[in-house]
């Protein structure tokens, strides 16, 4: 059996694997200045090799490191996970990737997640309500919500989305799209709440990706779950092959003008 690794080790090994233009990045992105540059793909290689280990994740957390933070989310025990220590980890935060590793990795498997979840939907803090719409959302993909008023939910959705901050805006839309692709009994429901609240999120979306606008987004998980090709995937071929079908007539034109 292998020696279990310290912090120390650990954040000697994550400052080597550090980049400097990766760190560049993350400090752009509102990471913070404590920050190595260490690629997401390390540090799941890290945290398989160190495995679940609570209270190493605990004192990585608390060193501040952004990757240090990073690989805690992955090795902590959810089950052993209190109150305290959860509310003490992500109340603090300011910057959204981290609150979601922390959700996605630990918390949705607690058993606190629920409690946690009531506080934070219901709270004042922009982060900590986007939190905890997206805790919520991934309770509904797991299924470990149980007794929830998905017609309520849908209506405080549709309530509060129009005037909410636009953080608050990304948590209650991930649960929206969630209940439709994971709840197929409301999925029609939740697409008409789509529909009446409109396109709210106004960024570019890359060719080939899927908007965050519910009518499309719901439709397009459900294909993916399905093993089939979504609309704006079809699209992005169809728009290669037409380019490539292009390129021949051009050069066969180019010939005969020589």
């Amino acid at each position: 059996m292998s020696k279990a690794m310290t912090k120390s080790e650990v954040m000697k090994q994550l400052e080597r694997q550090g980049d400097e233009k990766v760190r560049a990045r993350y400090v752009r992105d509102g990471a913070g200045d404590k920050v190595y540059g260490v690629l997401m793909g390390k540090i799941r290689a890290l945290a398989q090799t160190v495995g679940t280990n609570h209270p190493l994740g605990l004192e990585l957390w608390a060193t501040g490191n952004h990757e240090a933070r990073l690989l805690a989310c992955m090795i902590l025990d959810p089950k052993a996970l209190t109150e305290k220590e959860a509310r003490g980890m992500l109340e603090p935060l300011a910057h959204p990737m981290l609150a979601d590793e922390l959700i996605l990795r630990a918390l949705v498997y607690s058993p606190i997640a629920e409690t946690l979840q009531t506080r934070w939907v219901n709270g004042t803090d922009e982060l900590m309500r986007r939190s905890g719409w997206r805790l919520l959302a991934e309770r509904i993909a797991k299924r470990k919500v149980k007794g929830l008023d998905v017609g309520a939910t849908l209506a405080r959705i549709e309530r509060e989305l129009p005037s909410a901050p636009y953080v608050v805006k990304e948590g209650l839309n991930w649960c929206l799209c969630y209940i439709g692709v994971h709840l197929p009994e409301h999925t029609a429901e939740a697409i008409a709440v789509g529909k009446r609240l409109g396109r709210w999120d106004t960024r570019p979306v890359s060719p080939g990706c899927t908007s965050s606008y519910p009518p499309e987004w719901i439709p397009a998980a459900l294909a993916l779950r399905k093993g089939e090709k979504t609309e704006a995937r079809k699209a992005m071929e169809a728009k290669k092959t037409s380019k490539a079908k292009a390129v021949p007539a051009r050069a066969k034109t180019a010939t005969r003008a020589r």
